[in-house]
């Protein structure tokens, strides 16, 4: 173990219980929570593999549950992560991964746009690619990475489903989803109840073994963000921004003008120990962002 794994791994049992009281009293609200809604075809658009089970895995099987079909298509090929593998290796090990997490999810098919991991980006080819997709399943809901996120792969892909939704629009209602640049709470109008499904979202995402990063701040996310409800018998959650198709393009053209440098602005929230740095890293200037995609200027 080298000295900063052995200073992070060292450091858990302080950070740790200091982490979970400060995000308790920042999640803390009186929201209800939301119902799943009665969708018939629900997409998930994600731009690498894992970031649909990191997202939305315990919503995900919840809506499988219900009998929805449930279709994902990634963005990249997976090929660019911390790994020490080839581009090559990562990416077909990668896809292997997610359809052994899809055992245990149940997704009724996964998609490849196959763009360079690292470099996504809203071309006329990349949404030829997702609007064959939209026309092909024609999904009446569709889960989407947000606005704002540390990874530019992340907004990359969300442009992508931006610009094609200016090109085919069918109705379909959006929920947008967190990976790794947690939402300011004030922002969140939707929130699942993932109690019943947590486990299999925990046990699928111990089958993402390829790369060199941490897991566990995702998942004490989710136990955390259970106290923005007021019923307490839920013990996990998932949380969206839920727009129309109309708002969403709007509101993400409205961002996408000020082209910030998310990645340099915020950290990636993915491991406990530094999660704390993850969630408030220029927080208020997220929060800023955020509502300026709400502004009548």
């Amino acid at each position: 173990m080298n000295l900063k794994r052995f200073l992070i791994e060292g450091s858990k049992p302080v950070i740790t219980p200091i982490t979970k009281v400060i995000l308790k009293k920042h999640y803390t609200s009186n929201l209800s929570i939301t119902p799943l809604g009665n969708y018939k075809k629900v997409l998930i658009v994600a731009p690498h593999m894992d970031d649909e089970t990191i997202g939305l895995g315990g919503t995900i099987k919840r809506h499988i549950q219900e009998g929805a079909e449930v279709h994902c298509v990634f963005s990249t090929d997976g090929s660019n992560s911390e790994s020490e593998l080839s581009r090559e290796e990562l990416s077909r090990i990668r896809k292997d991964e997610i359809e052994k997490v899809n055992e245990l999810l149940g997704m009724d098919s996964i998609h490849y746009m196959d763009l360079p991991d690292g470099n996504v980006q809203s071309t006329s080819e990349a949404q030829n690619k997702l609007i064959s997709l939209l026309e092909q399943i024609e999904p009446d809901l569709i889960y989407c990475t947000p606005f704002v996120d540390a990874h530019p792969d992340h907004t990359g892909t969300t442009a992508i489903l931006s610009d094609c939704l200016k090109l085919r629009r069918n109705g379909e209602k959006i929920r947008l989803y967190e990976i790794n640049c947690p939402i300011p709470p004030r922002e969140i109008n939707c929130v699942i109840d993932i109690t019943s499904t947590y486990p299999t979202k925990k046990d699928a995402i111990k089958l993402f073994t390829s790369q060199a990063i941490a897991f566990d701040g995702f998942l004490l996310l989710n136990k955390l963000k259970s106290h923005m409800v007021k019923d307490r018998s839920v013990s996990a959650a998932e949380v969206f921004i839920e727009v129309d198709a109309d708002q969403f393009t709007k509101q993400f053209d409205k961002l996408r003008e000020k082209n910030y440098p998310y990645h340099k602005m915020f950290k990636q929230a993915n491991r406990v120990v530094t999660l704390l740095w993850a969630m408030f890293k220029n927080y208020p200037q997220k929060k800023r962002i955020y509502q300026e995609r709400l502004s009548k200027n």
